[in-house]
């Protein structure tokens, strides 16, 4: 009976034995809660968020247009039938290029009633002169002087009354002269650009009848613009309408080229709110190199409106999976925490971090790959 005992004693002991060694060979990460240990896992790098002075941008949406105070919209200067068309959608025109050739009667009769007021002035003038000769004779009445004087002036009102209904017409002062010694009356006119630039738009083709003074908004034969600078017009909400100042540097991006940027400036900022959209225009002015900003061109617009401290990391520490954002954070002792974080704009290999993590984070911002899937 001592003998059994003795065993019974030893099978004990070696049972014990064999649980401590299993305990003590068991994963040091099977069960982690919340983070988990690695031990010492290679190529893992760490390092802690950075404040940096970031200029800070508002990004917005905004659609190109000529610019209205370089911009011409030839209309008809009388009613008549358009005889020939001189230029087309593209020409580079200059002033006094002629446009279009027009076939107006009522021309024909602003210049006859010039000629006749030419001639009315030239019968006064006579006239006047024999009366105050006859007056210095004593064979004519200081009354009847006056009343030819009267009669002259009234020529000479109704010949400049005439000369003006011409330069309505876009006849200059040289034509006139012309006008009175050809005793000019036809009934065609040039209509000319008053400006240079491009035509953009012609609405007009020969045969087709124009008409004057018949709305208050006419139409628009030839539109020419200066395509050397452009408008952007920019939609501002209100809450970033007091970030907005004028002279701000703005960079526009057109869709069609992503990598070409336009640099322009604020130059107006509207004083009433869209009340549909409940945005403010903003007009930048943009150089339109190579005239690749068309009209009606739908662009984005980074308006900068200063400098700001932001916190930022490297964009290799910043991981998506599963619509969340997020890094992996070293806690020490080789163990490692998935957290999520809220990220802002991406610069130059770094991006912004809005919130998650502090300055005195460990983040892991190389091999964090490694870890990806036991991080919890």
């Amino acid at each position: 009976m001592r003998t059994s005992a003795t065993v019974l004693i030893l099978l004990v002991m070696a049972a014990g034995c064999d649980q401590t060694r299993a305990s003590s060979q068991r994963p040091a990460n099977a069960d982690v809660g919340e983070s988990s240990s690695f031990g010492d896992v290679a190529g893992v790098k760490t390092s802690n968020p950075q404040y940096r002075i970031r200029a800070s941008a508002l990004e917005t949406s905004g659609k190109v247009q000529f610019d209205e105070e370089h911009l011409v919209r030839v209309q008809a200067p009388s009613t008549g039938r358009v005889v020939e068309v001189l230029a087309r959608p593209g020409d580079i025109v200059e002033p006094g290029r002629r446009l279009l050739v027009l076939d107006s009667p009522d021309l024909g009769v602003a210049k006859s009633d010039y000629l006749k007021a030419l001639s009315d002035i030239d019968r006064a003038d006579k006239a006047l002169g024999l009366a105050r000769d006859l007056f210095e004779a004593k064979a004519l009445a200081q009354k009847d002087v006056r009343e030819t004087e009267n009669d002259y002036r009234k020529a000479l009102a109704e010949r400049e009354r005439a000369a003006s209904r011409l330069r309505t017409f876009g006849i200059g002062d040289d034509r006139l002269r012309e006008i009175a010694e050809r005793m000019d009356s036809g009934t065609r006119i040039d209509v000319v650009a008053s400006r240079s630039g491009v035509i953009v738009e012609r609405n007009v083709s020969a045969g087709q009848v124009v008409a004057y003074g018949t709305s208050d908004t006419p139409l628009n034969l030839f539109v020419i613009a200066d395509l050397s600078r452009v408008w952007v017009l920019a939609d501002v909400y209100e809450p970033d309408i007091a970030k907005i100042k004028l002279g701000l540097p703005v960079i526009v991006t057109p869709p069609c080229c992503p990598g070409e940027r336009y640099q322009g400036t604020v130059a107006y900022i509207s004083d009433a709110v869209d009340k549909d959209t409940r945005t403010v225009k903003v007009r930048v002015v943009v150089p339109n190199r190579d005239r690749a900003l068309k009209g009606e061109m739908f662009v984005r617009v980074s308006i900068a409106t200063g400098n700001s401290r932001v916190l930022t990391l490297p964009q290799s520490a910043v991981h998506r999976e599963d619509q969340q954002t997020y890094v992996v954070v070293d806690k020490g002792k080789d163990t490692y925490e998935r957290r999520p974080v809220t990220v802002g704009a991406s610069l130059d290999g770094s991006i912004d971090i809005l919130g998650g993590v502090t300055p005195s984070d460990r983040v892991v911002t190389s091999g964090s790959i490694l870890l990806k899937k036991t991080a919890q």
